[in-house]
Parts: C-alpha cells; structure tokens; sequence
C-alpha cells in the first residue's frame, strides 16, 4: 500500500506544480498587461471556477495522502525511501498547501470584495500580482521538489533505483556477474567449498532470515589483518564478507540437500562496504550478479512431512546499507568467540583465526552471546537473540538511536531494560516490556504483526519468528512480574 500510496502522492503534487508553473509563466504575466479593470474582473472569474471538485480533490487529496505519508515514514523510519517520503510530504504539505491557505486565499479573498472598476481595485491591483505571483513561485517549486522526492523515495521502496552491483574477484578490478567467475568455491558450486584464503566462520547468536540457513566465509587479502580492538572489527580494504542462504528440501532428509537461494557480499572499499547479491538459478549450477528488491519462491518438507512454502525476499542494495549502517553486523567479537570444529579438531575459533593470522590479535575481555536455542539459562539466551537481531538498529550507531531504546547485552540487565517504558500503543500494549506479563508487553506484539510499518526487526525478513517470540515470550514471564498502570 505504501508505494501505492507514494505514486499517487507523486502524481498529485506533479500535477499541481504543473498549474502554478502555468501561473507562474504565463496567466499572470498576460494579466499584468491588461487594464486593471479588465485584470481584477478576469482573475476574479479565475478563483471563482477554480474551487471546483476537480482542482480542490487534486490539491487537497494529495494533502491528505502526504498526511498519510508523513505519519507512516516516522512508524517506520529506518526503512528505505522513509525520510525521502517524510521530506517530499512536508513539502508539499508546508510550501504548497500552507502557503496557499496563508498567503493566496486572503489575497484572493480580498480582490473579490473589490468592484472591477473601483480606484480602489486599480490601488490594489499592482501590488496584488507581484505578491501572489512571489508566492505562487514558492508553492509550485515546493510541490515540484514534493513530486520529486517522493518519486525518488517510489523507486527506492521498489527497488527499481537499484543498479547491477557485480563484484571482481579477490585483486582483480573487472566485476564479473556469475559467481563461478569469482573464484570463491572448489568444484560444483552448491557445495559451497571455499578455495584457499576464503575462511568459513560460524556466529553465536545468527541473525533471523525468516527461516533461511546460513553459511559465513570471510576473505583477507594478503598481508592484511583485521583489527580487533574493538567489539566491532575493521576489515582491512580488500575484504570481502561472504553469505550463502539456502533452505533444506527435506528437513526428514538432509541427504536431499538444500535449496540455495542468494550469496550476499560485502567488500569493504576505501569508502565503506560495497554490497552485493548473487542469486541461485533453478539447476543450483551458478548464482547470477542482481539487482535484489524481488521475492523468490521456496519450499520444503518439514519433520512431519508437511509441504511448506513461502516467499524469501532478496533485498536491494539500498535495504542492505539501511541495516548495515557502514558495518559488517556479525563480524564481532560477542559473535565469534566460540569453541568450533574443524577438520584437524575442535578448538576456539578466535585462535583458529589468530593460527590463519588472519586478525592482528586476540581481542581483549568481552562480552560473549550464546545461541539462542541453545542450552544457557533462559536469561542468557533471550537478551543474546535481542542484541544480535535488533541492536544493530537500536543501539549506539544504528538507525533507531534517536528513540534511546537499545536491545544490546548492555540494556537488557535488569537496571536498564525498559521495564513499564511508554510507548505508541500496538495491539493494545502502550508499554515496551512488561516483567512478567509478555501479552502485555509492546515489543513481542510487534514481532508478530504482520503490516510492515510495524513489524520488528525492521529488514528483509517478513515473517514472524515464532522460535524467537516463544523465547523472548518465556522470558518476559519468568521476570519478576510488576504492574505498570500509571
């Protein structure tokens, strides 16, 4: 509904500017050559016919479409093209319809009083066609930059603004846009064999991909070394972050293989990470460089052989840089530090990386996450899924710090969760967390709301993670429970 929406938005203040510029080039200047007589009697007829239903519903319907726009770009802020909505609907909102209302309609109100031939009409008339016309120039450029950042915002929304990101191979500057040309993988790609100098890596806490299984390998180049002083780690230029999402086809039977569906890149340049995404074709042969922004079917038997099917949702470029923010997410220390296995054995996968020399040193003392679905303590496990699938956003850096609702390791001790905080009501929960009492509590309704401008995580996901929720749901209940009426 919203790129609906933001189309007919877009159209509406096209439109209008396309009036005023018609005002602004030509009617007024041909009225100012009239006799002021003539002038005020044929602008009176003017703002007479004008007030018909066709103008007044262009004009004010794209008014409240913006409205519409406006209010749904602040609920929803860190997705792509909200603040070109937000901007382009204040736009057209002050500089269009609030000049009008301010500065044309008295004006008009005032020349209507007037009789044609009065001396007091001729007075007037001057001074009447340079100040609407000044401000007929303010409110018809406000409504042509209106139109203009909401188409803007139209095509970030669909995607359509994306261009090709093909990548180059490791020292290479050519793109190529298959990934077999890459260089990434020994053999039959859908083994997903990494070649020499490209390190598999698992992470304690994985970010929820509506149900998509994930494999991790990072690329050094050589020589380089990864900083890790920070709970964030600095890839050196050259490095290339790489993950594959695939779905099993027979969770009965893993000999059935999995469905690979994207390979998702992030090669760290001078200026920042460059994304990427390569998608699987249906003979599982070769993944080809995309534009992301589309929806690719999947399907899967389940453990009691029942067919499931959805829509996995590849995102665009710019829906990668809005979560990202200039950082590689599960690239840290919280994240990596956990005994593997490996082919020669198990052992800390922080010294396996310190034995490929692939980071600069061991990190110094950190807080760690844990998996999930895992065995620690139910504490342990909720607050580990809140920091790796939320605090990317609420958290120091991320797109919603601005709300000061963080879901980090940090935040969610017992003195710093948002116990009973308020907040815009959902589903009839106007408090973010509510100790034991999870129906209550507004953060678990928005995980499972299904509109878009409500739904947390905020991303590519679109599905409600119902292992998450239960998690999060038991934990909320096994708080000290407490009541948060004013």
């Amino acid at each position: 509904m919203t790129p609906f929406m933001t189309l007919l938005a877009a159209l509406g203040c096209a439109l209008i500017a396309g009036i005023f510029l018609g005002f602004s080039n030509f009617v007024m200047p041909a009225l100012a050559r009239l006799r002021p007589a003539h002038a005020v009697r044929a602008m009176q007829s003017i703002n007479v016919v004008v007030l018909n239903r066709w103008f007044l519903g262009v004009l004010l319907g794209t008014a409240l479409a913006c409205v519409g726009l406006a209010l749904n770009a602040l609920g929803a802020w860190s997705e792509p093209g909200a603040w070109l909505r937000f901007a382009g609907s204040c736009s057209y909102l002050v500089g269009t319809v609030w000049v009008t209302k301010r500065y044309h309609v008295p004006r008009n109100e005032t020349l209507a009083r007037l009789p044609a031939e009065s001396a007091e009409a001729e007075h007037f008339w001057p001074r009447y066609v340079a100040s609407w016309s000044a401000w007929n120039h303010v409110r018809g450029a406000a409504a042509f930059v209106a139109a203009a950042l909401l188409i803007l915002a139209l095509l970030g929304v669909s995607g359509c603004h994306s261009r090709l990101h093909p990548i180059a191979p490791p020292g290479s500057n050519t793109p190529v846009e298959r990934l077999s040309e890459l260089g990434i993988f020994h053999g039959d790609l859908a083994r997903q064999i990494p070649r020499t100098g490209f390190v598999e890596y698992v992470v304690n806490a994985p970010l929820y991909a509506d149900g998509a299984r994930k494999r991790r390998f990072v690329y050094v180049p050589p020589g380089s070394h990864i900083q890790t002083n920070g709970d964030y780690w600095q890839l050196p230029v050259g490095s290339y972050l790489v993950k594959t999402f695939s779905f099993p086809r027979d969770l009965r039977n893993p000999a059935l293989g999995e469905q690979l569906v994207e390979t998702r890149f992030l090669v760290r340049t001078e200026d920042g990470f460059s994304p990427a995404t390569y998608v699987w074709n249906e003979a599982q042969t070769d993944a080809r460089s995309s534009r992301g922004g589309l929806d690719i079917p999947v399907s899967w038997f389940d453990e009691r052989g029942v067919r499931r099917q959805q829509a996995f949702h590849v995102p665009s470029a710019a829906q990668c840089a809005g979560c990202h923010a200039g950082r590689a997410l599960g690239f840290r220390t919280r994240q990596l530090d956990h005994v593997a296995e490996y082919a020669d054995g198990t052992r800390d996968q922080l010294a396996h990386f310190s034995a490929l020399r692939l980071i600069d040193r061991l990190p110094p003392a950190h807080a760690v996450l844990v998996d999930p679905n895992g065995d620690a303590p139910i504490d342990v496990r909720a607050r580990s899924y809140l920091d790796a699938n939320c605090s990317h956003c609420h958290g120091r850096g991320g797109s919603a710090e601005r709300t000061d609702l963080f879901w980090d390791l940090e935040h969610t001790t017992p003195s710093e969760m948002p116990s009973c905080r308020p907040t815009r009501s959902v589903d009839g929960r106007d408090r973010v967390l509510v100790p034991g009492h999870p129906e209550q509590s507004e953060f678990l309704a928005r995980m499972l709301a299904e509109d878009a401008r409500i739904h947390m995580p905020r991303g590519p996901s679109t599905l409600a993670d119902q292992s998450g929720i239960s998690l999060l749901s038991a934990w909320v209940a096994a708080l000290p429970a407490r009541s948060c009426d004013p």
